[in-house]
């Protein structure tokens, strides 16, 4: 008896143990879908994806889905069962597309086309599903119809000059219609397809002539039928609106002026209206100081995102200083105080306390300036401070006044708490993790990294600052450190949240330390200098080729590269000239410090010069330092090409963070 009862235990335990081992063989719904990414079978890829869909976290549930939808569109036969479950967790698009690709309407699939302007490779895949089952099935479109549908399509991709001549097709005997198309009405964003297809390309003459004969054509139809008066009121700003950008581009700014005056009056929303408002006074630009400042008295009023015009302001502050016209910069900081254009505040402020140092004001503007702060007098330190607050809460956009009036106040540069404040966590949440967290996590834990990123963008906007920060580090920790420093600026700035060390460690971060520091030294460059220029040229980025050509690291031109390792060759260092690997890091930080501090040399050890020179070339800057008097920091906002007073700008407080971070 007790032999049987040992041999039932016996039976029962490995029973149960190799249930337990079959169960750990099996894949594990979390982590299938992540196995379906990588491989290439599409037979494969069915079996992970369709056990994915048995996972627990929704976004898994949802992604797998969208993968075996694509996978079906392509011809690829799922089972009846997980066909249902695709269409209940899939993104709506897929179920629309499946629904119409099962009974085609024209109406209906039109309105699948050209009411949405999704960009994505999953919508992409069910354009082309849906057009394939349209064409099996008999439907037919005609062929303004197609030119359109297609046309949108290459608009969505940015393929303008494609977008172009699909629309040409709309022509009559090389002339446009007299009257705007029927489909453009039911679909307005036709219009900005079109006013896109040609404000990029070198046809501008005649769309803005085709734009305004079509505005007109409405505006005739409401002149003789007033019950008309507002059903246009889309189309028509529209119209009005994309004449005035080719107009624009053409360099015909009064008539751009005109047009989007009269595009503001039938803007649609606040969005619509501010980007009027920014055109209009993007192109006074060109005028006079005095012109641009009466239109920006104008429109100050009818802001409604101010931070959408620091990029103007900036511009004309770079007026205003080179043309010493310090009342005009006062009255701009008045104006601009209590809207939301605090980045541009923090620079105007700046270059009024210097001005108020430097004895340039006088009595009339000393009164000016007390009267914009509310204060009796004026005096340089009201506004270093309002330069100084104003980058607590822009960490990014206002560093660099900010580290000029700490240092000119004497007060700490940085803004951040060493750690988190410990607060008591219940015992149950201390283990949890959002699902959306856990889904994107999940990429760097099963070897998918690669395609993290499609993924990332779209949900960064549901994590919180936490989450966002833990993402940054598992995407430094991988290497694609351009999108580690992405995602911080994503968060940081939001409102209420309190940084830490850590994050700024995240977005002033140090890959590449022996080589930089070691090539720094050898020269007699700070290192938080050079780690400023390298995180501003290529965010450490070894590979990266610029639109210009510059490549690696710190962005070298490859015949600055050849002259510099020539010289470097010559004076008896390294021989790079014989295979010159400049997206080698080695290779490309040893050449850029040398070339850096030849730049330094020839300024006589002045660094902002040589970093002006280093962007800008050094012929400009010579030529730029020798048409003022100006200190080097008002100077600084001198300087004629934006692109190049902005890397000044950013290198050097970059360089000030790395400095407080790591070297102190």
């Amino acid at each position: 008896m007790v032999l049987y009862i040992f041999r039932r235990f016996l039976f029962l335990f490995l029973s149960l143990f190799l249930c337990g081992v079959s169960a750990c063989a099996m894949a594990h719904p979390e982590t299938d879908f992540y196995g379906g990414l990588l491989t290439s079978s599409p037979s494969q890829k069915i079996k992970l994806f369709e056990k994915a869909l048995k996972s627990t976290n929704v976004y898994i549930r949802q992604s797998a889905a969208e993968e075996l939808a694509i996978l079906s569109s392509q011809g690829n036969t799922l089972s009846s069962r997980t066909a249902r479950t695709v269409r209940q967790e899939a993104p709506d698009f897929w179920a629309s597309a499946f629904d119409i690709a099962s009974s085609p309407e024209k109406e209906k699939v039109l309105s699948f086309f050209l009411s949405s302007e999704l960009n994505t490779p999953s919508f992409n895949e069910a354009r082309l599903y849906v057009l394939r089952e349209c064409k099996k099935k008999g439907l037919s479109f005609t062929d303004s119809e197609t030119v359109v549908i297609e046309g949108h399509y290459s608009a969505s991709r940015a393929q303008y000059n494609e977008a172009r001549e699909f629309f040409r097709v709309l022509r009559e005997d090389e002339k446009w219609p007299a009257q705007m198309p029927e489909i453009f009405h039911e679909y307005p964003v036709l219009i900005n397809d079109l006013g896109r297809a040609f404000q990029y390309t070198d046809t501008g003459r005649e769309a803005r002539d085709l734009f305004l004969q079509w505005e007109n054509a409405l505006a005739l139809q409401i002149e003789n039928a007033p019950e008309l008066l507002n059903k246009f009121d889309s189309e028509r700003y529209r119209l009005i609106f994309y004449a005035a950008r080719i107009a624009r581009r053409m360099a015909q700014n009064t008539q751009a002026i005109s047009l989007f005056e009269k595009a503001l009056t039938l803007a649609p929303d606040f969005e619509q209206s501010d980007a009027c408002i920014w055109y209009i006074l993007d192109a006074s630009l060109t005028e006079t100081t005095s012109v641009f400042l009466r239109r920006l008295e104008q429109y100050v009023p009818s802001w409604h995102n101010g931070a959408s015009y620091n990029d103007i302001l900036e511009k004309y502050l770079q007026k205003l200083v080179t043309g010493k016209e310090w009342e005009r910069v006062i009255r701009v900081f008045a104006l601009i105080n209590n809207t939301g254009a605090v980045v541009s505040k923090s620079g105007y402020a700046w270059v009024i306390a210097r001005a108020i140092e430097e004895d340039y004001l006088n009595s009339a503007q000393l009164r000016l300036a007390s009267q914009a702060v509310n204060a009796e007098t004026a005096d340089a330190s009201t506004f270093m401070h309002i330069a100084y607050n104003t980058g607590i809460f822009y960490v990014t956009q206002t560093l660099y006044y900010r580290w000029l009036s700490a240092d000119a106040l004497k007060l700490p540069f940085l803004d951040f708490s060493e750690e988190t404040e410990a607060v008591p966590v219940p015992k149950s949440k201390k283990n949890e993790i959002s699902p959306v967290l856990d889904f994107l996590l999940g990429f760097f834990k099963n070897d998918a990294t690669a395609h993290a990123m499609r993924y990332i963008r779209p949900l960064e906007r549901e994590l919180a600052p936490e989450e966002l920060r833990t993402l940054s580090q598992a995407l430094s920790d991988s290497g694609i450190y351009n999108q580690s420093i992405r995602l911080v600026l994503v968060y940081i700035n939001r409102e209420g949240y309190k940084r830490e060390r850590r994050d700024l460690e995240l977005l002033f971060p140090r890959y590449y330390t022996e080589l930089i520091e070691r090539y720094a030294k050898e020269y007699a460059i700070a290192p938080s200098l050079f780690f400023g220029l390298v995180r501003q040229e290529s965010a450490f980025q070894s590979a990266v080729v610029s639109r210009a050509g510059a490549v690696g690291l710190s962005q070298l031109m490859p015949a600055t590269a050849r002259d510099t390792a020539d010289r470097m060759r010559r004076s008896g260092h390294t021989d790079y000239t014989e295979k010159l690997e400049v997206t080698n890091p080695s290779v490309n930080v040893h050449i850029g410090t040398f070339y850096l501090n030849s730049l330094v040399e020839s300024y006589n050890g002045d660094m902002m010069l040589a970093l002006l020179a280093y962007n800008g070339g050094p012929n400009r800057v010579r030529r730029w330092r020798s048409a003022t008097n100006l200190p080097a920091d008002l100077f600084m906002e001198t300087v004629s090409i934006f692109e190049t007073r902005d890397y000044g700008r950013k290198v050097l407080s970059g360089a000030k963070v790395y400095e407080e971070l790591y070297y102190k």
